[in-house]
């Protein structure tokens, strides 16, 4: 018993020592008057949020929309190892008139890995509409140092009860992967006389790439504590 123990607690100490991440909420309000979200090697900044509409209510309001990350594999579930951004509220388009309309709204910001880098992002909407008619276009581009190296577009209609994950364009792959990111979301959303149409969840994931100098170090912090528990093994075996 003594030795599971033992076992355990230098388990645990090397997952504490090697990641080191908390989940921080705030307003997208927050965000774009200066305001960064930090989660494990990854930072979160410059955002921008701007919309347009055509004669319809746009209802998406930066103070109303809430900004969480998180790291995956936790009790939020996601992929182990990736690092989610989440917008939740309602981002839509109530069109109390007879004819369709279109709202638009972008939704830009910064990521950065320190240490590391970055090989691709997912992307996931949860669409809603009252009645359930209209549409909903997501345009995405990701540039390094102001040259684009991935882009998708993506049509959802409110009937789907969330984006499919295995969709073509839900993945943005960076090659080679990049540590500095610029990130435009672009959302159209018509909605047809009468219709309210729009996402009431928005996420991102990002999958990070460590540097060789950071497995080396993981791997150098391994090493004494292995040693240790070899020595803990032999004596209690001798014993």
């Amino acid at each position: 018993m003594k030795l599971r123990n033992t076992v355990l607690i230098v388990g645990a100490v090397v997952m504490a020592a090697l990641v080191q991440t908390a989940q921080a909420t705030t307003t997208l309000g927050d965000l774009i008057t200066g305001g960064t979200i930090t989660d494990g090697n990854l930072t979160f900044s410059d955002f921008g949020f701007s919309s347009s509409q055509d004669t319809a209510e746009l209802t998406a309001d930066a103070d109303s929309l809430i900004v969480t990350s998180y790291l995956g594999g936790g009790a939020h579930g996601g992929v182990p190892g990736a690092i989610y951004l989440d917008f939740s509220g309602f981002i839509g388009v109530n069109n109390s008139g007879s004819s369709s309309l279109i709202g638009d709204l972008k939704l830009t910001y910064t990521v950065t890995a320190s240490p590391g880098s970055i090989n691709y992002i997912d992307q996931q909407y949860t669409p809603n509409a009252v009645p359930t008619s209209g549409q909903i276009i997501i345009g995405e581009t990701v540039a390094y140092q102001g040259n684009n190296v991935a882009n998708s577009t993506l049509t959802l209609t409110p009937t789907d009860l969330s984006d499919p994950k295995a969709e073509a364009g839900d993945n943005l792959y960076v090659n080679p992967s990049e540590n500095v990111l610029n990130v435009v979301k672009d959302i159209s959303i018509a909605a047809n006389g009468g219709d309210l149409v729009g996402l009431s969840d928005v996420e991102q994931s990002f999958h990070p790439v460590p540097e060789p100098t950071t497995v080396i170090a993981g791997v150098l912090l391994l090493l004494p504590l292995g040693a240790s528990t070899i020595r803990i093994l032999r004596r209690n075996r001798i014993g």
